[in-house]
């Protein structure tokens, strides 16, 4: 659990299908929310994601167990693996709260340093890497 975010999701009746779970796509978007509750921890408010910023080389999500609508949802974040250029995340969403949890969800993102100026990779910097060798779990 050391170097782990864990993020409170609210499931929104939008998030719902017709068998009242919630669709595949929309776990995408709640580990974007746990990533970006990650990234506020270390990435300045300041900073100008419009000329640095990350983009997606690679989304992962392996379904367990349904989410409905009134569920307790938590995601857990982590960094499993650092590059030179780019580095993984992975989530575990969670339904429930304290020892009853149930994992529902995992999932894994590659996101790769990037500059738009230049439309190039760029190292990842030295700032952020500190950060996420704090937040390294290889479980």
């Amino acid at each position: 659990m050391a170097g782990r975010t864990c993020t409170r999701i609210q499931v929104r009746f939008p998030d719902i299908d017709m068998a009242g779970h919630v669709r595949n796509a929309v776990y995408l978007t709640y580990f974007e929310t746990a990533r970006m509750d990650l990234f506020n921890a270390f990435v300045p408010k300041d900073h100008d994601w419009s000329t640095q910023g990350l983009v997606l080389g690679r989304n992962e999500v392996d379904y367990r167990r349904p989410v409905r609508l009134h569920d307790h949802v938590e995601v857990e974040t982590w960094c499993e693996r650092i590059g030179d250029r780019s580095f993984d995340l992975r989530y575990a969403l969670f339904v429930g709260t304290g020892e009853a949890r149930t994992l529902h969800a995992e999932g894994r993102s590659v996101l790769v340093c990037y500059d738009l100026r230049t439309g190039g990779t760029i190292p990842l910097p030295r700032t952020w890497r500190l950060s996420l060798e704090e937040r390294i779990d290889q479980k």
